[in-house]
């Protein structure tokens, strides 16, 4: 089984932090920092052949710091349980994938904005998507594009993201900013979506996906949520009664995850 799991870097700092087992990804010449690693997985496709059973990944200097997995685990994974797949997510928040419906009303608390924003994408390009009704769970939705898959993946992800690119790029009106952190921070709202593009394709249901259940060990983010085991327990029923639903349709099982979620203490993001 071939593994490419590919670590961008763009400094002497940034190439310190390149897991062992990782392929160095480099971009010191940063020629579209607008894009950030969005545009180095964009280019790395256009310029390379995939191998049909090869997995495939690029991942961003900070993916130990916001995951916590070291290469060897995402490595053995794959070599363990790779046959049983072909896409793998390693995502991190889990809480927040099993809170919100779709990273897109997560990404509208953090970014105001965003929903609205991502739907004029969809509906521009007919992908015939309602983001207010996408319902997603740990297995079709995932952060900051840690994604490793095969090339059937990396197909459908670039056909998306060269919509993207030139949705954004022709489209001045786009050009918008929006809250990072702070309301003194101001990024480019393009990074933040086109990081939810994986989701769009997850959950057309097409894939075998594989995720490393992270409900028991994970830390909650306290800034949102309180950190018990009931609170762990409520988050964990959210996320399978979405899988549920996806599975069957059955409208109860969101009738019953809306229910569980009016249960959760959530505590609304102020910025300052």
């Amino acid at each position: 089984m071939n593994i490419y799991i590919y670590q961008i870097y763009y400094n002497n700092e940034t190439q310190k932090k390149i897991l062992p087992g990782f392929i160095p990804l480099d971009n010191t010449k940063n020629l579209r920092p607008d894009w950030f690693e969005f545009w180095v997985i964009l280019n790395f496709l256009r310029n390379n052949i995939l191998d049909d059973d090869a997995w495939y990944g690029f991942l961003s200097p900070k993916f130990y710091e916001k995951t916590g997995f070291n290469s060897d685990f995402v490595i053995r994974a794959i070599e363990n349980y790779g046959s049983l797949g072909n896409v793998a997510l390693f995502s991190p928040f889990w809480e927040q994938l099993a809170y919100f419906l779709n990273p897109f009303e997560q990404g509208d608390v953090w970014h105001p904005g965003l929903m609205a924003a991502s739907q004029d994408f969809v509906n521009k390009y007919q992908l015939e998507i309602n983001l207010n009704a996408l319902v997603c769970d740990t297995s079709s939705s995932v952060f900051s594009n840690y994604v490793i898959a095969k090339k059937t993946f990396w197909i459908q992800w670039r056909k998306i993201a060269e919509q993207y690119f030139e949705y954004v790029e022709n489209s001045p009106e786009y050009q918008i900013t929006t809250i990072y952190k702070s309301i003194k921070n101001q990024f480019p709202m393009k990074t933040f979506i086109q990081e939810r593009l994986a989701t769009l394709i997850l959950s057309t249901n097409t894939f075998k996906v594989l995720s490393p259940d992270q409900s028991f060990s994970a830390p909650i983010f306290t800034r949102l949520f309180p950190n018990d085991i009931k609170t762990r327990r409520l988050l964990q029923a959210c996320d399978l009664m979405k899988t549920k639903y996806r599975e069957s349709k059955d409208e109860k099982y969101l009738e019953m995850y809306w229910r569980i979620r009016g249960d959760i203490q959530y505590s609304n993001l102020s910025f300052k």
